[in-house]
């Protein structure tokens, strides 16, 4: 459950870079934050379902 938590919080973390406004501070980071978020969530999203299928697959 720990690893799921962990996994969980970078997805969510990832979408709060994504949807962070920047554009009254720094307009040149914005695109920074969004690739930053787009990777992070990409990354988690995929280790959350490799978790997934590996934890079906040894209960079998």
């Amino acid at each position: 459950m720990t690893k799921f938590a962990n996994y969980l919080g970078g997805v969510i973390g990832g979408f709060g870079l994504i949807y962070v406004p920047v554009s009254k501070v720094l307009p040149s980071l914005e695109p920074l934050f969004d690739a930053v978020g787009i990777l992070t969530v990409t990354v988690f999203s995929a280790a959350l379902i490799v978790h997934g299928v590996r934890s079906l697959l040894n209960k079998y």
